[in-house]
């Protein structure tokens, strides 16, 4: 269906925020900068780096809300009494549509100007070229839609280039009427599909390469930062769409083949304890990562300036100020794995990426106030955030290994594959791992493509030899601790109790990242309980700061999908 859906409220910003930047002036973000939209077209390499350029600008317009909004309204994140009303609205679920929090004309204009990237490709000129060249927008496009998709309810979807308040759009509704349902199907969303039949003509055979441009040559950085970093690789963003898909098969292939391609590999080059009492740790800390972004790590990323003012992130601002911490929900999990080296539990609680017997766990830090009586922690200051920065620029991750590895193992355990999905956390996928039967089964090893580590394809031995344990990074030779297994013993099934695995280790590893909300979304989407979210969310907000419900009250507010929503400025 067509409608005019006060385009000038939503384009008055995109109109105005065609960007024709250079790599110059990336991290000086100016969204007056405009091309002449008269007849321009796109007809070389450097014309089209430097549309791309402008794109990513628009990307870093909105990092901070993409991180705000997942997290905070997740069970990780929270206010203090430091933090300001707009922020308060946000994890609430009480913001207005002028919530200076809120991203949607942002995404619409970075969807905007994708749009009339795509649009302007001269393929007389550019050839077999143009193909190349669009794909990396193509992928930020549907990443865009899917945000709008998953925090505003309806998305209103258009491919072509918006340049005048007169032009129509098609209306594409994410909420649960727009569903087609069956008995033997869960829910399946027009968008996802319409993202996903865009998308997969640009995806490579599975033992293909992507080709990507600006990888090599002049524009293969920019300020410091690989290009090719700053661009989704459209294998990771199909598997994100198959994920809400709940094509599990088709999302494992993706993510497979990123982890083949780009190496990814989940390395115990992380925080190691050599005595009894974890006293004695390894000079190579887990939060090294985050500074020196190593490619068989990251994937893609928003890199920002740290010149607060003209637009770029604040968060690291917000957290040093303390007007966001971390719950005592999200506490909860840390403090409640246990470290082993050998067969031995250590008597030491939490998980350890952080500093060995201290405070510090990595993402977050324990305070005792200034004011305190008691000397207990209190205070629990999110640090992970401001160690996200190299290049003398922070940045906001989109796409790690260790998401990769934890979203394959989500798909896999979705598959009945329970045993080769808790290897991703116990084991480590190597070529060993794979071939031991009394890690894998052989039933749960039908000779898929992602089901190979190299057991079949000598060429991935390689590639996964260095693969270790992702719950090891924090908790030792957990290899070794029988207390951490597939337990059906409280009366859950093998996946439920793998998937609950998986999401306390999607906290232990990408806490604070901005995905936690989607990520309850969708366990809550296939377990077709809406109660999972309300009831992780409701136990964070009952004892946040002027909590204005009590948790059984939450909890039902949060029961209803229709609240899950972020205020659009179109309703």
């Amino acid at each position: 269906m067509k409608t005019i859906f006060s385009i000038k409220k939503f384009f008055g910003v995109c109109l105005g925020a065609l960007l024709f930047t250079s790599c110059q002036d990336f991290f000086d973000n100016d969204l007056v900068s405009v091309i002449d939209t008269q007849g321009h077209t796109v007809k070389t390499e450097r014309d089209a780096f430097y549309h791309l350029c402008g794109i990513l600008q628009l990307m870093q317009q909105v990092g901070n809300d993409y991180v705000i909004s997942g997290e905070l309204r997740g069970d990780l994140m929270t206010q203090t009494n430091n933090t300001p009303q707009d922020l308060r609205d946000i994890e609430f679920f009480a913001a207005d549509s002028a919530n200076a929090y809120l991203h949607e004309k942002k995404l619409y204009a970075l969807i905007n100007n994708c749009n009339y990237y795509i649009d302007r490709l001269d393929t007389e000129t550019m050839g077999a070229k143009t193909d190349t060249l669009s794909v990396p927008v193509r992928t930020i496009r549907a990443w865009a839609f899917l945000q709008l998709a998953l925090d505003y309810g309806k998305v209103h979807y258009f491919t072509h280039p918006i340049l005048n308040t007169n032009d129509e759009v098609d209306v594409i509704d994410f909420t649960a009427e727009a569903f087609t349902e069956s008995e033997n199907e869960l829910p399946t969303n027009v968008l996802i599909e319409k993202l996903i039949e865009e998308l997969r003509p640009y995806c490579p055979a599975s033992d293909q390469e992507e080709i990507m441009p600006f990888i090599e040559g002049e524009y293969s950085t920019i300020n410091s930062f690989q290009t090719k970093m700053l661009i989704l690789p459209v294998r990771f963003m199909l598997g994100e769409l198959y994920m809400w898909k709940q094509d599990f098969a088709s999302a494992a292939e993706m993510y497979h083949s990123l982890m083949v391609e780009r190496k990814l590999t989940i390395s115990m080059g992380a925080n190691r304890w050599r005595n009894s009492m974890c006293d004695d740790v390894s000079t190579r800390k887990w939060s090294d990562q985050f500074t020196n972004i190593p490619s068989d790590n990251f994937v893609s990323l928003i890199a920002y300036s740290d010149e607060f003012e003209h637009g770029m992130t604040r968060l690291p601002d917000l957290l040093s100020s303390y007007q966001l911490g971390a719950s005592g929900a999200c506490r909860e999990i840390f403090d409640a794995q246990q470290f082993s080296i050998s067969n031995k539990i250590v008597p030491v609680s939490g998980d350890l990426r952080g500093e060995g017997k201290t405070s510090d766990y990595g993402s977050y830090v324990m305070n005792v106030p200034a004011n305190s009586t008691t000397g207990e922690y209190t205070d629990a200051y999110i640090t992970k955030i401001g160690k996200m920065r190299a290049n003398d620029a922070y940045y906001t991750s989109l796409c790690r290994a260790p998401l990769i590895y934890l979203r394959y193992a989500e798909a896999v355990n979705r598959l009945g594959k329970h045993q080769l999905a808790m290897a991703v956390l116990k084991y480590g996928l190597t070529t060993n791992v794979l071939n031991n039967r009394n890690y894998i089964k052989e039933d749960e090893l039908g000779g898929e493509i992602y089901t190979d580590f190299g057991q079949m394809n000598s060429a991935y031995t390689s590639i996964f030899s260095k693969n270790a344990a992702l719950h090891s990074r924090g908790s030792g030779d957990v290899d070794f601790n029988l207390a951490y297994r597939i337990d059906t013993s409280t009366g859950l099934d093998s996946l439920t109790d793998v998937e609950n695995k998986i999401m306390d280790e999607y906290v232990l590893e990408c806490a604070f990242e901005g995905n936690r909300f989607h990520d309850l979304m969708r366990i809550s989407t296939y377990r077709n309980d809406p109660g999972y979210l309300a009831t992780k969310v409701a136990s964070k907000l009952a004892t946040a700061v002027n909590s204005p419900r009590s948790r059984e009250e939450w909890i039902t507010f949060l029961s209803d999908k229709n609240n899950w929503y972020l205020p659009s400025a179109n309703r």
